[in-house]
C-alpha cells in the first residue's frame, strides 16, 4: 500500500504540475487578468485552479493555486493545495516560488515552501518545513502565521526572509547556465501554453523540490481544432509507464484563452486521470508582445 500512496502523490504531483509547456515572450506593459477552471479526477477527485497573469514593463507574474481531493480505494481522503508563482524577464525565467501542503483525513502530513532564485549558473534553492507546529515555531517563528492550510492563497512571499529559510543546494538547479527555455510546470499549463508556434516544439520542464529527476521533456504537438487549437504531449518521468503512454492535452480559443486540459497518467501502482475546464476570466488576455 505504501508503494501505491507514493505513486499516487508523485502522479498527483505530475497531474497539478500541468506537464504542457511553451515558448515566453515577452509582455506589454499593465496588463493582467484572473482566469478560473474546475474539474475532476479518478479517485472521486475534485479540482480548483484559479490563474492570475500580471505583466509590468516587460516583467510578467504568473501565480496559480491548485486544490485537489481525492478519496483512494482505502478510503484515504487526500487534499492537495499547490500555489506557484513565477516571474520572467526578457523571455526567461527569473524566479519561482512553491507554496505545496498534503493533508490525510484533514491531518497535516507535509507542507513545504520552496523559493528558486536564478543565479549565473542555475537555480538556488531555499526551503521552510517543519513536521509539527512546535517545530515551526522554534525554527521559523517569523513565518507561524503561515503554518494553518486555511491561509493557503494567502501572500506569502514577503515574510519568506523572516522566516530564516533553510538554504538547499541538493535542490539547486546548477552546473551551467540555464537553458533559456525552460519554463515552470503550472505557469506553463495555465498560461504560456496558449501561446504555443503553429509547429509545436520540444519543450524542457522544471519540477521543482525533487531531489533527482526533476526535468520532463515534452514534444509537444499542435493540431488545428475547429473552435481553436489542441496541442498534445506524451508525458515520460521515471515514475510512469511506457506502456500505456500518458499524455496531456490542452485546448485554446481563438482569442487566446485556455478552455480545458486533460491527463491521463499511468504508473506501475496506478493510474491517475483529468480533465480541468474553463469557468470564466476576468479581464483581457496577456498577449505576448508581437502576438501569437
Amino acid at each position: 500500500m505504501g508503494r501505491y500512496l507514493r505513486f499516487l502523490e508523485t502522479a498527483t504531483g505530475l497531474l497539478l504540475t500541468g506537464i504542457v509547456a511553451a515558448p515566453f515572450c515577452a509582455t506589454d506593459a499593465s496588463a493582467g487578468e484572473v482566469c478560473h477552471f474546475a474539474g475532476t479526477t479518478n479517485y472521486a477527485g475534485h479540482v480548483a485552479v484559479t490563474a492570475t497573469v500580471a505583466a509590468t514593463d516587460g516583467v510578467t507574474k504568473v501565480d496559480v493555486t491548485v486544490a485537489l481531493d481525492v478519496t483512494t480505494m482505502f478510503w484515504f481522503h487526500m487534499h492537495y493545495l499547490v500555489e506557484e508563482v513565477s516571474t520572467w524577464r526578457a523571455g526567461e525565467l527569473e524566479s519561482v516560488a512553491v507554496n505545496y501542503r498534503y493533508l490525510l483525513n484533514g491531518h497535516i502530513m507535509r507542507q513545504r515552501w520552496d523559493d528558486f532564485q536564478r543565479g549565473p549558473d542555475g537555480l538556488r534553492a531555499l526551503r521552510v518545513q517543519a513536521n509539527s507546529l512546535a517545530d515551526f515555531r522554534r525554527n521559523h517563528a517569523g513565518f507561524v502565521q503561515h503554518w494553518d492550510p486555511a491561509t493557503f492563497g494567502d501572500p506569502w512571499l514577503q515574510d519568506y526572509q523572516a522566516a530564516s529559510p533553510e538554504r538547499r543546494p541538493d535542490l539547486d538547479i546548477s552546473g551551467s547556465p540555464l537553458s533559456p527555455a525552460l519554463r515552470s510546470p503550472l505557469a506553463m499549463a495555465f498560461y504560456w501554453v496558449r501561446w504555443l508556434p503553429p509547429g509545436g516544439q520540444d519543450v524542457l520542464v522544471f519540477l521543482p523540490g525533487l531531489k533527482t529527476e526533476h526535468f520532463v521533456d515534452l514534444p509537444i504537438s499542435v493540431a488545428s481544432w475547429s473552435d481553436g487549437t489542441q496541442w498534445q504531449a506524451p508525458v515520460r518521468h521515471p515514475e510512469l509507464s511506457e506502456t500505456p503512454a500518458s499524455t496531456a492535452t490542452a485546448w485554446a480559443s481563438p482569442d487566446g484563452h485556455l478552455l480545458q486540459l486533460a491527463f491521463d497518467l499511468h504508473g506501475p501502482h496506478g493510474t491517475a486521470t483529468g480533465v480541468i475546464r474553463q469557468e470564466g476570466c476576468e479581464g483581457d488576455p496577456v498577449v505576448p508582445s508581437g502576438g501569437r
